[in-house]
């Protein structure tokens, strides 16, 4: 059986209309991000130069740094909405909404006073900026972390459009700003020839986005309100924070695994460099995952309901189906990367950089696994347990980049981090099927 039939027959058995509106804007988001993340990096190092380039990656890395202090309230939060939503239980769903309102405002208040100290006391003095002025450096931040905490509170509005099992809203909104934000930051870089304005044009797209939010977030809901305090109490704050924890983990883990790494590498290496492993990341790490993120997001609220149904045998239906799709399409993938992936990027930047065959397998073999583990965790999150795989994936990340710090002040190859990234996705893979298969075993007795 190929991979369309494969993808016919055991994913949309369950299909309804939902499904079908949540897939298809989701293939189009990845559609429109694939051709953008394509055309913007060529186009990005042709009006901005290769170093520049890499400056902007390493500044934009920054502030997903200061997110380890910030809880993810938005997946526990919209996943008990959910629950809350196909028991009929509109209250509690409104209850679980103003208190993650509350908490996520604490948290954004609180980075924002972190990264207030940051850009006022912090010399900036890294090899990589030496090419840009202290004040130019602290206005892009200024510019980078408001676009940054926009976005954050954004969630709230996307919770709030998204809980009861429709993302189309969501994700065409997401489309939208995507392709705006990218062709302001080129028309600005042809304009002016100074990465300060691709800041300004950042911060211009945040604003518009969260205003549009808003917009679409009243126009949607006839009963969620905003800033009830009285539907405010300890004892939710308490639970949601709770409930936080295994996605604050995951976050973290995928802060410290692109974020820091980024950094790191911009830390003992030259600008180029870090444009190039972004470059390599953008189309053969987040391009996979995001090909394949489409079939977990719309199947994630299938699970959801499933369980909160008691709907067990379609439950683990569903998942076995899932999984058997997931494997065909990393195969998939493995096979065509091998094949094709060194003449695609070389093809795509104009042969801008040397690229090794070797680091490419690495990448190619590690997010592979990747997928593979997300995909055994999507049942466990989807009901949000996933405490011990969140803990165990955070503790392999730590390792990583700890290690990789260590041996980079002895002289080391930017290649030793990526060895170490597959053998801790390969660990992670198994330990995620482990307590997959523990909770399958669980809802079977």
């Amino acid at each position: 059986m190929n991979f369309l039939n494969l993808l016919h027959s055991n994913l949309f058995k369950l299909i309804n209309k939902r499904i079908i509106k949540n897939f298809n804007s989701q293939i189009s988001l990845n559609v429109i991000l694939t051709i953008s993340q394509i055309f913007f990096p060529p186009l990005m190092i042709m009006i901005y130069g290769l170093e520049n380039f890499g400056i902007w990656i390493f500044l934009s890395a920054i502030p997903s740094t200061l997110t380890i202090l910030n809880f993810n309230l938005n997946g526990a939060s919209r996943t008990e909405m959910s629950i809350y939503y196909n028991k009929k239980d509109k209250k509690n769903v409104n209850v679980i909404f103003n208190n993650s309102i509350i908490l996520t405002f604490f948290f954004v208040l609180f980075l924002i006073f972190l990264t207030f100290i940051i850009i006022k006391f912090y010399d900036f003095n890294l090899k990589i900026l030496n090419n840009l002025s202290l004040s130019d450096i602290k206005l892009m931040l200024i510019c980078i972390f408001g676009s940054f905490y926009l976005n954050i509170i954004n969630t709230i509005f996307k919770t709030g459009i998204t809980y009861w099992g429709r993302l189309d809203i969501d994700t065409y909104l997401e489309i939208i700003f995507d392709i705006f934000s990218k062709i302001l930051i080129v028309i600005l870089g042809i304009i002016f020839d100074d990465l300060l304005f691709a800041s300004f044009a950042l911060l211009i797209a945040s604003i518009l986005k969260i205003i549009t939010f808003y917009l679409f977030f009243i126009n949607y809901n006839s009963f969620l309100s905003l800033f009830s305090f009285k539907l405010v109490s300890r004892k939710q704050v308490k639970k949601l924070l709770k409930l936080s924890i295994p996605y604050y983990l995951e976050s973290l883990s995928g802060i410290i695994k692109n974020s820091f790494q980024i950094i790191i590498l911009g830390i003992f290496f030259n600008a180029n460099i870090v444009g190039m492993i972004s470059t390599l990341r953008t189309l053969f790490y987040f391009l996979p995952i995001r090909a394949w993120g489409v079939v977990g997001k719309v199947i994630f609220y299938e699970f959801t309901k499933l369980y909160t149904e008691k709907k067990l045998k379609l439950f683990k239906k569903l998942y076995n189906n899932f999984l058997k799709l997931c494997f065909s399409f990393v195969c998939l993938f493995i096979l065509s990367s091998i094949l094709f992936g060194d003449y695609i990027y070389s093809f795509w930047l104009s042969n801008s950089y040397n690229l090794s065959f070797y680091l490419l397998f690495i990448i190619i073999l590690d997010v592979s696994f990747y997928i593979v583990a997300g995909s055994k965790n999507l049942i466990n999150k989807s009901i949000n347990k996933f405490l011990n795989i969140s803990v165990f994936s955070l503790m392999i990340e730590i390792s990583i980049v700890s290690l990789s710090f260590i041996i980079f002040t002895f002289g080391y190859s930017f290649y030793s981090l990526f060895l170490f990234n597959l053998i801790g996705s390969t660990m992670i893979m198994f330990f995620s099927s482990y307590s997959s298969n523990k909770l399958i075993s669980k809802i079977s007795g």
